[in-house]
């Protein structure tokens, strides 16, 4: 008698100790902490309010991709009023004499108002008589803008005799003279230009030149005039720029917001994670930060994804109970399996 009431205290134990298993394994967070998501609202006001409209739409518009922002009121609105300004004939109007007066601008039509000059031969005389002037009268002389100038009549006149295009070439040389004029150069590319302006004007030869000037004028066409500058500015040579090219290509439009989210290494950090992401999902840990690509780097495409739906643990007794058994043995609180666990282990001692 006394060894079946063991057995029964050493059952009941069990089975005590295998529901506060159970329970302890339900109410186990997640291996990972949950990412908080940025909120692009405050980041697009600072923009709008600094009157970069182009750059608010484009931060905000990559943004409105994904349900938590599309979905919200104050961000739709927001979204809404930047586009119905930026696209009022007084605004347009505006950027466009910009681009033609001051040969600078933010918005797409006032760049291209700024560089379509410099696609003839006629911009690049204007700004070498310019400059000369300048050199002339005793004033401070801009040798970038001067050698970029060069290397564009030469070019004009190289194209013009072998029956080639000029808009690769002059489109990336006139969007190299409106980042000078920004005052957005950095100092690489100023030393990397008044270098091969030198080598140029002797040898009359553009081809060193051409795969530069060309990815210039493809990065402006599909990603605009701020991923230029951005990519630019983030690299520090030729080799590194070129690395950032098919970036800029991949993402287009999207390039330029995800500089601004991720910073000056974003097409790095893409580099080394194209293997193991797709650009939907490259663009989807964007929107948590660095904190979203350094998770996606360390799990894959799959782990990421499956990291960010909320965790579900299903009962293990379900193996060998049915649901409705389970759910009547959890909703039984939890201090009596602490106590017949307890008891039946005195009872077993």
């Amino acid at each position: 008698m006394r060894v079946l009431l063991k057995f029964i205290a050493f059952l009941i134990f069990a089975f005590s100790s295998l529901m506060l298993y159970d329970y302890y394994y339900l109410h186990q967070p997640s291996p990972y902490p949950a990412l908080e998501r940025i909120d692009p609202i405050p980041h697009t006001k600072e923009l709008v309010q600094a009157g970069k409209l182009n750059e608010a739409s484009e931060y905000l518009g990559f943004f409105m991709r994904y349900a938590y922002i599309r979905d919200n009121p104050k961000a739709k609105a927001l979204y809404e009023a930047i586009e119905q300004k930026r696209h009022t004939m007084e605004y347009q109007s505006k950027k466009a004499l910009e681009g033609v007066v001051l040969g600078k601008s933010d918005e797409p039509i006032g760049i291209a108002t700024a560089v379509v000059s410099d696609l003839f031969v006629f911009g690049d005389i204007r700004d070498l008589a310019i400059e000369s002037y300048h050199k002339i009268s005793g004033q401070k002389v801009d040798e970038v803008l001067m050698g970029l100038s060069s290397i564009g009549v030469i070019a004009s006149a190289a194209t013009l005799l072998s029956g080639g295009s000029t808009a690769p070439i002059k489109g990336g040389i006139g969007s190299l003279k409106l980042l000078k004029r920004k005052k957005r150069m950095p100092k690489w590319v100023e030393r990397f230009i008044l270098m091969w302006a030198k080598e140029i004007k002797k040898t009359k030869d553009i081809k060193p030149l051409t795969n530069f000037f060309e990815d210039i004028y493809d990065i402006t066409k599909t990603s605009g005039f701020s991923t230029t500058v951005k990519l630019l500015n983030s690299t520090k040579g030729i080799k590194a720029f070129r690395e950032s090219v098919s970036f800029a290509k991949i993402f287009g439009k999207e390039a330029n917001a995800l500089l601004m989210i991720l910073g000056k290494d974003t097409y790095y950090y893409y580099k080394l994670l194209k293997p193991k992401l797709s650009k939907e999902s490259f663009m989807l840990a964007a929107t948590y930060g660095k904190a979203g690509i350094k998770r996606a780097a360390k799990l894959g495409e799959k782990g990421f994804l499956k990291s960010l739906k909320p965790l579900k643990r299903a009962s293990r007794l379900t193996k060998i109970l049915n649901k409705q058994s389970v759910k009547f043995l959890h909703s039984l609180p939890l201090w009596i399996y602490m106590l017949s666990a307890t008891l039946s282990l005195l009872f077993l001692i």
